[in-house]
């Protein structure tokens, strides 16, 4: 069975805080990108504009604690609902939802083909193994064949599924790594494990296939790169494969598992931990295409907390 996810990774906002932002919201720029990260005018404008609202220290350094202590889970869910009902529009407050994010980290676009914000949709008719397919999307990291994956993976609940499935999967990798023998975690080491294609991506670095899943760097500096998806149809006999097989199932031994709702962002830390998904509930078919469940994922580069 997953181990529960504690009440304790959840951030709601204070209500001062909703309040104020929301009053400042509608004047705060649109963003701008340089290299496919938010720019530094534009970060500028969202710190001058957050910096004396109440309470956001506290939200700064709540956020640190949880997703940045190595010894801890990694992960945390911000309760942005309050604050998406407070502006006027979705734009307003997506625009003051990514204002809050660049406190903890740069806002970062890597796919050149979509926007800031990627959209995170139903669809039915492709692959159920893929993150917008309905069935279940296995622990991963993102963008794990890259030589610098983002250091923070984002996903904002626009609409959960209407059927009341589809709950997030988060687990610590370097737990899981722990719990390994140390010939697997050898193996491990090795760069025999390729993922994908690589194309159209900023700000990732260059595309590194094959690689190894543990790259050997402290835990804040390196990665776990693994993702079940690489498995698929690969020689079950091969001693790599069994050794990634043997790290999958730590992963799934410790997992978490929660529900997003609308406004709940699922902020993973990657150095330190993998996410996925269980299938979204059955009849999906039957759901108006504009009723389903939608995420809009963004990615974070690590930089330092407000002072």
């Amino acid at each position: 069975m997953p181990i529960p996810a504690p009440r304790t990774h959840r951030v709601t906002l204070p209500k001062d805080l909703v309040s104020e932002l929301a009053c400042h919201a509608a004047s705060l720029p649109d963003w701008e990108l340089a290299h496919g990260l938010l720019s530094s005018k534009t970060a500028a404008h969202y710190r001058h504009a957050l910096t004396g609202l109440s309470c956001i220290r506290d939200f700064v350094a709540t956020c640190d604690r949880l997703l940045n202590d190595p010894d801890g889970e990694g992960f945390a869910v911000l309760e942005f609902a309050d604050l998406l009902d407070a502006t006027p529009t979705e734009e307003v407050g997506l625009r003051a939802v990514t204002a809050l994010l660049s406190l903890i980290a740069t806002p970062l676009r890597a796919f050149d083909r979509w926007p800031l914000w990627k959209p995170l949709g139903t669809n039915l008719d492709i692959d159920p193994m893929r993150a917008t397919g309905t069935g279940y999307n296995p622990m991963h990291l993102d963008i794990v064949n890259s030589t610098w994956p983002p250091d923070y993976s984002a996903l904002l609940c626009v609409r959960p599924d209407p059927r009341g499935q589809g709950q997030s999967l988060v687990s610590q990798v370097r737990r899981a790594i722990d719990r390994l023998g140390y010939a697997e975690a050898d193996l491990l080491s090795h760069p025999k494990y390729e993922d994908g294609s690589f194309y159209d991506l900023t700000g990732v670095g260059e595309e590194w296939n094959p690689f190894p899943i543990i790259d050997g760097l402290p835990p804040m500096e390196g990665f776990v790169r693994f993702t079940a998806k690489m498995l698929a149809g690969v020689d079950p006999d091969d001693p790599y494969t069994k050794a990634a097989r043997s790290l999958e199932r730590e992963l799934v031994i410790g997992h978490r598992r929660f529900r997003l709702d609308r406004g709940d962002m699922l902020i993973v830390n990657q150095h330190l931990s993998c996410h996925g998904r269980d299938p979204l509930g059955n009849g999906q078919a039957d759901v108006p295409e504009d009723e389903r469940r939608l995420l809009l994922q963004i990615f974070l580069r690590r930089e330092e907390a407000l002072a």
